[in-house]
């Protein structure tokens, strides 16, 4: 089993951050524009990837302003049965967000491309959080989406 592992500090609160990363507002502000999802255990949410790709997420565990962790339940690619988990913690006026998506059966090229992506988008959540602006470009992100994934 292989994780993928980033730490990112930021200058902001930890509701903040929370919100980023359980609302349909905060992810399709960062993340992917195509989005339903709400901060509750149980719901599932979708996010649209390219025009074609959905991303189902359950949401398995949520403590207000410290986790959320998702399972994704995607039945066709290398995502299918990972958990995504958001640790989120405060120190000395900074948030450090722990990012893992954990589980996965490799260390493929998918993977490798996977975690470049998840570190991109993750410096635009910390963007996001720091200056509640958006840069999300949400046409290039589809248009990246859909070659991404006619190679697979």
């Amino acid at each position: 089993m292989a994780d993928i592992y980033h730490l990112v500090t930021m200058k902001t609160d930890k509701e903040t951050v929370f919100k980023a990363v359980t609302t349909q507002d905060g992810l399709s502000k960062w993340w992917l524009p195509d989005t339903i999802a709400k901060p509750e255990i149980g719901f599932v949410n979708t996010f649209k990837v390219g025009t074609k790709f959905i991303n189902k997420m359950k949401v398995i565990d949520l403590r207000p302003y410290d986790k959320v962790e998702w399972e994704c339940l995607n039945d066709n690619d290398e995502w299918t049965g990972t958990h995504i988990l958001f640790d989120i913690r405060e120190k000395d006026g900074l948030c450090y967000l722990h990012f893992k998506q954990m589980g996965w059966r490799a260390q493929t090229e998918f993977f490798a491309n996977c975690s470049f992506h998840w570190a991109r988008h993750l410096i635009m959540l910390k963007h996001y959080c720091e200056t509640n602006t958006s840069i999300l470009n949400a046409n290039g992100e589809r248009q990246l989406a859909d070659s991404a994934l006619k190679n697979l």
